[in-house]
This record gives C-alpha cells, structure tokens and sequence, in this order.
C-alpha cells in the first residue's frame, strides 16, 4: 500500500513539473505533447446538423447533415506554426460527390492554406489531395495527391505525413505512397485570422464534404506516426 502511495505521489510531483514548466513557457498541453484534434470542436455541441453516432470500433463519431457549418478561429485548436507534422483522419462516405474533409482557410475565405480534398469518385476511385499554401500564395496548391479505391459507406484511414523534403501517405495504417516534394520556406505560418473549417472550406470555396459524411479520427500531430 505505502508503496503505491509512493509510486502516485512522486507522478503527481512530475506531473506537476511538467505544468510548472508549461506555465514558464506559455506552452498549453497539446503543444508540449504535439496533439491536436480537430474533432473537439464538435463537443461543445454548439453546431447544428451534426448528429453524434459510432465508427466501426465502436468509439464515438459524428455525421454530418446537409445544414453543417462547423467552423471556428484556428487558433483556438491549432499552433500558429508547423514544420514537420501528420494528419491522421477516419471518415466514411455515403455519396460520389467528396469534397473538404477540413481547411484552414485565409481571413478573406479565398486560399486553404492547409487541407484535405476528396475528389469525386470516378470508376470506383477518387483522389486524396493535401492543399498546402503560404499566407502570401493567392491559391492553395496540391502539395500531393494519392488515389483511392472507392468501397461504399466503408469507414477509410488515411494519414499524410510531411517531411521537409517528402510527404508518406498511409491507408488503413499502412504506408502506401511517398511523393517528393519542395516546400520554401520550410515552415508554415498561418494568418492569425484564419478559420479552421470541419467539413467544408468556407462561404467562397465551398467544397462541402459530400453529406451525410462521417468523422470519427481528425488530427494534427507533430510527434512521429
């Protein structure tokens, strides 16, 4: 007994190292651990046209509806900057049409600076595309796509993985695709306005995740896969 006392006080003492720390940097917990989810935006249940349901694993998931509009001020989930990082994301499909499956868009609604597209599906597949743009760029540009078998109302696993030189796509956990890339600078920066969009990329852009669509994996990491 004295030693599982023992053993939780000295956690509590690191723990509380680690958030004496934080709090000299001005680090919040997800920047020190490098987890970002984007899905806990949805929690609050502040949105309309989202209706809560589960994935195959039997963890929560949300479906969107066709009056969707989940967005929010990036900075309220996201670091100001990333170099090296990963998008990991689980969604299912109930129609052909695709779409965003998030964006960070440009204060004026009229560049993603950094997103995920789902192009329509065409003889059974479609392609999975990482927009990427600078604050300065006046468009988003495909940094990579990779193509996808189309599998009806099946639930997908997809990761890219950005390095400095190369992005990795991962399918359901498994390294598939690496395409070469050339990222200057090597940092992105978004604008501090900017808006984080969950199924969509804003008024102008539009590109509506085909509805109804299902997210249950939305994530940011910079720690390794």
């Amino acid at each position: 007994m004295r030693s599982i006392l023992l053993i939780l006080c000295l956690s509590l003492f690191r723990l509380n190292l680690v958030l004496s720390y934080l709090e000299l940097t001005g680090q919040t917990i997800k920047d020190a651990l490098g987890e970002y989810m984007l899905t806990d935006i949805m929690n609050s249940n502040q949105y309309t046209g989202i209706e809560f349901t589960e994935a195959e694993d039997g963890f929560p998931a949300f479906k969107f509806l066709a009056t969707a509009d989940v967005k929010s001020p990036y900075k309220v989930l996201l670091p100001e900057k990333l170099y090296e990082f990963a998008i990991l994301i689980t969604y299912r499909q109930s129609s052909l049409k695709g779409g965003y499956l998030f964006s960070v868009v440009n204060p004026l609604d009229t560049v993603v600076q950094l997103g995920v597209h789902l192009s329509p599906v065409v003889k059974n597949s479609y392609n999975v595309t990482l927009v990427y743009a600078q604050p300065d760029e006046i468009a988003g540009r495909k940094l990579a796509s990779f193509p996808v078998a189309h599998v009806p109302d099946k639930w997908n696993s997809i990761a890219f993985q950005l390095f400095s030189d190369k992005v990795v796509f991962y399918y359901d956990c498994k390294p598939v695709n690496t395409t070469t890339i050339v990222r200057d600078p090597l940092e992105l920066v978004f604008s501090s306005a900017s808006t984080l969009y969950i199924g969509q990329a804003g008024s102008i852009i539009g590109g509506h995740f085909e509805q109804p669509g299902s997210f249950s994996t939305l994530k940011l990491t910079t720690a390794s896969l």
